[in-house]
């Protein structure tokens, strides 16, 4: 998952710079795959009786504390831990936060470092005036064109769609629009990894106005999955489910596909699966809002730009807006790229061109770099991102 990708790789990044400990939850150890990613994790991890002693501790009188400030809570994930943080990651979609998420950051972190311009100009907006922004990185070792790369599906359209499913990331629109591509040309298909874990965000597709939703009797996702498209109108003898599958097998299924489409209604970050499907060189129709303006421009991307407003409630009780991605614009910019394939080419070499200045390192040093200004401002008596 996106998390778990960008977790790992900061702090990859950062123990290449300067000396990092991890002080993490039980289990890390078997979410990485990595063999070599997992030998370097291994240096970095506290000791379980050290990771003890730091609970209820006063470390970060000693060394900076970076934690991931929770969503649209602004909450420290170990909140037992180094209060205030010298810096805060944040990564949340509300544009409306409500005034006790406010104080918390203003108690808890010294500095917040936001995934997107938009975070950064929510938190502003709300008056916390120490925020600055960290772009996602892409491994583009990992992630890079190949060519020939192709060896299954060449007489065919294949449209790509990721993310986990749920309504915020827009699959309802993906299969609104791809079934009228799919009702008009008999040579596309649709690849879609939409696994989703956590069922409470799964559940909110239910609200989902363009596609029958009902929830998995089962624990067969595939099935499940297939059942749901097929109840809603896609033809499954042209369409491949794909399962829970490790970051690093990734590429090999961007490069079996042609387009990717991510019609989101808005990500707090800049959308770890569409630079990372991007850096493949590969083409892609995305909304044109939230997060994703850091990323995606006309020179290597279709941009969907007609938005509607959508509201939405949290659990704080705060009513927040998305925008609604324009289904009609979608349709039409599918069936352009169809039509256009052989303009397709040009903005994947610039989409894979541009991803390569977001690299890992970088997102590392921009840390460190807020690491700094928090520390200057270590020993002022009022938390550093205070403004009055």
């Amino acid at each position: 998952m996106g998390w778990g990708v960008l977790g790992k790789e900061v702090v990859l990044a950062l123990s290449r710079i300067t000396d990092v400990w991890i002080l993490s939850p039980p289990g890390l150890e078997q979410q990485i795959k990595d063999e070599i990613d997992l030998f370097q994790f291994r240096k970095l991890l506290l000791a379980s009786e050290e990771h003890q002693r730091m609970i209820g501790s006063s470390w970060g009188r000693d060394a900076p504390v970076i934690q991931a400030a929770m969503g649209g809570s602004l909450a420290a994930y170990v909140p037992e831990v180094g209060l205030p943080c010298a810096v805060g990651f944040a990564v949340f979609e509300e544009n409306v936060l409500s005034k006790a998420s406010i104080e918390r950051a203003r108690t808890q972190f010294r500095h917040l470092v936001t995934g997107s311009t938009y975070c950064a100009d929510v938190l502003r907006e709300h008056g916390l005036a120490n925020v600055s922004v960290v772009y996602h990185g892409v491994d583009s070792r990992l992630f890079r064109p190949q060519e020939d790369s192709r060896p299954f599906f060449k007489d065919h359209f294949v449209v790509f769609s990721g993310g986990k499913f749920e309504h915020r990331k827009g699959q309802d629109i993906v299969i609104r629009a791809y079934k009228v591509l799919q009702d008009r040309h008999r040579d596309v298909m649709l690849v879609n990894s939409w696994y989703n874990s956590w069922r409470y965000s799964r559940e909110t597709m239910a609200a989902s106005t363009l596609i029958e939703y009902r929830p998995p009797g089962n624990g067969n996702y595939i099935a499940w999955m297939n059942e749901l498209l097929a109840r809603n109108g896609l033809d499954l003898e042209r369409v491949i489910t794909v399962g829970l599958r490790d970051n690093q097998m990734l590429p090999t299924l961007y490069h079996a596909t042609d387009l990717g489409i991510f019609p989101n209604r808005v990500e707090g970050g800049t959308n770890l699966v569409l630079m990372e499907y991007m850096a493949c060189g590969k083409p892609v129709v995305a909304s044109y809002n939230s997060g994703h303006k850091d990323v995606i421009r006309r020179e290597n991307a279709v941009l969907i730009e007609k938005h509607g407003v959508l509201e939405k409630s949290t659990t704080s009780g705060v009513t927040c807006t998305w925008n609604e991605t324009d289904l009609e614009e979608t349709i039409e910019k599918l069936e352009w790229c169809y039509q256009h394939r052989d303009d397709l080419h040009a903005l994947g070499r610039q989409a894979a061109a541009d991803m390569r200045q977001f690299t890992w390192d970088r997102v590392g040093r921009r840390i460190l770099e807020a690491v700094d200004e928090a520390e200057k401002r270590k020993s002022s008596l009022a938390p550093a991102n205070v403004t009055s």
